[in-house]
């Protein structure tokens, strides 16, 4: 036997899929609750109004994360200008190119399916639910997370058959059956596995179709070779009674057996499947190798706490420029909240340092193998550490120089009691600011910082 090269099953069987349950199973599986806020943050620029929250849910023993929004229902893209802010958040929360392709991919195959509903070319459609700020943020969010969990690359995605639910629904077109006719589109042209599930609505949305259509190379009836190492829930807003409104993202590994190919599925699902919420399909239950056993944030006191993993090891052979290179390596791209490089005195009283990075749980193996590889380290220690953090928010502040309208964003950290402990603007907004207008940073931070505090007051 060996393991081959790790795997992703996203759990789509019981309640479909939309693109906030995407957002909250990536949250709950990378176990960082603010994880979301640079794209959220980014959203602030088209609608000032937008906030979003993550909860904590729970059904039928099953603990995971939900997505709550607020915006200004009224601001709609035409589809040229959807693929405008897409790829503008997408430079602005510095996506890679995969990442950048996957946006783009993802709302073309939405937007070719509205096009083949409304039997209309695609610069002539007018978007109703997938031309909100809800889609930009479901499409770049995945994308960011999915780098942020490491899924990107050298990854196989396989997902279950897919839940579409049944019945009417009413929405901005009218009354419509489900699946609704984009969704239709989504499914039969990528070859979808599918079937009607146990819910009478709409549980399949076209976001949600699209990001599986991109997303999974395969679709699976049996995990039984599945090994799970961590996993992820995700559940949407709305209320299914006893069926969980919810999705999983599951991280593992197949185990093949030597000289042997997995099998594909049938290309048809003539039967309609009765999920089971804890089970795979064929009613076994999988390996668990690792599973989740417990919430991974919760609020100690009215703290947000969350656990994080500090990784360690100590160098006395490694120049400063290859020191200093880990900055840009581990920060830049993502993978770690902070690093710390401590002079010290090691063995045989040597001069040395101390390299300390403070991470994701779910960035260990990445980031102890490039420690490994840029260091020359022939080991690490790490550690799980829970630790207590303010409550954060995001808002924008608009401000008028010389009859031009700037808006800046600004991180605003409150303790329990509701009373502000910071007020910090943004620094990439202030920078673009000062650029245009010539006013100095220093200048600009303390206007901004006033009339943030006079809105939280």
């Amino acid at each position: 036997m060996n393991l081959a090269k790790k795997q992703v099953l996203i759990d789509v069987a019981t309640a479909g899929a939309a693109g906030d349950m995407f957002l909250s199973a990536l949250t709950d599986l990378i176990g960082e609750p603010d994880v979301l806020l640079p794209v959220a943050a980014s959203m602030l620029i088209y609608d000032p109004s937008f906030r979003l929250a993550i909860g904590s849910k729970e059904h039928s023993g099953n603990t995971g994360r939900v997505l709550q929004i607020t915006r200004n229902p009224t601001i709609r893209f035409n589809p040229h200008s959807m693929m405008d802010v897409l790829q503008a958040v997408a430079e602005e929360v510095e996506l890679s190119p995969k990442a950048k392709t996957f946006v783009k991919d993802t709302m073309t195959v939405i937007l070719q399916a509205e096009s083949r509903a409304h039997n209309q070319p695609i610069e002539e459609l007018h978007l109703h639910e997938t031309g909100s700020i809800d889609t930009v943020l479901d499409i770049v969010g995945t994308a960011y997370l999915l780098e942020r969990a490491g899924l990107l690359e050298d990854t196989k995605i396989v997902a279950t058959h897919i839940a579409t639910g049944s019945g009417i629904i009413s929405c901005e077109h009218g009354d419509l059956e489900v699946p609704v006719p984009a969704v239709a589109e989504i499914l039969v042209v990528h070859d979808m596995k599918f079937h009607n599930g146990s819910a009478e609505t709409e549980v399949l949305t076209p976001t949600g179709a699209a990001l599986l259509a991109v997303l999974a190379s395969e679709y699976v009836e049996s995990i039984d070779n599945f090994v799970v190492q961590n996993q992820g829930i995700g559940f949407g807003t709305r209320d299914l009674g006893k069926i969980p409104n919810m999705m999983k993202i599951v991280v593992g590994e197949v185990v093949v057996p030597e000289g042997t190919e997995p099998k594909k599925p049938p290309t048809k699902e003539t039967k309609k499947k009765e999920p089971k919420t804890e089970q795979n399909a064929k009613g076994t239950p999988a390996k668990v190798a690792k599973a989740k056993t417990a919430e991974r944030t919760i609020v100690l006191d009215e703290w947000n706490a969350d656990e994080v993993v500090v990784i360690e090891t100590n160098v006395d052979d490694v120049d400063g420029e290859t020191l200093g290179s880990l900055f840009e390596t581990l920060l830049e791209e993502g993978l770690a909240y902070d690093i710390v490089i401590i002079p010290a005195i090691g063995k045989k009283n040597r001069p040395c340092h101390v390299v300390k990075v403070i991470a994701p749980k779910t960035g260990l193996k990445t980031i102890a193998e490039i420690l490994i590889r840029q260091l020359g380290t022939i080991g690490i220690r790490y550690n799980t550490w829970e630790r207590l953090k303010a409550t954060r928010e995001t808002l924008v502040c608009s401000l008028e120089i010389d009859e031009k309208e700037y808006m800046v964003r600004v991180k605003v950290s409150r303790s329990t009691d509701g009373s502000i402990v910071s007020i910090k603007p943004e620094s990439d907004d202030l920078i673009r600011v000062s650029r245009e207008t010539g006013i100095p940073i220093r200048e600009l931070k303390p206007r901004v910082a006033m009339q943030a505090h006079a809105i939280n007051e």
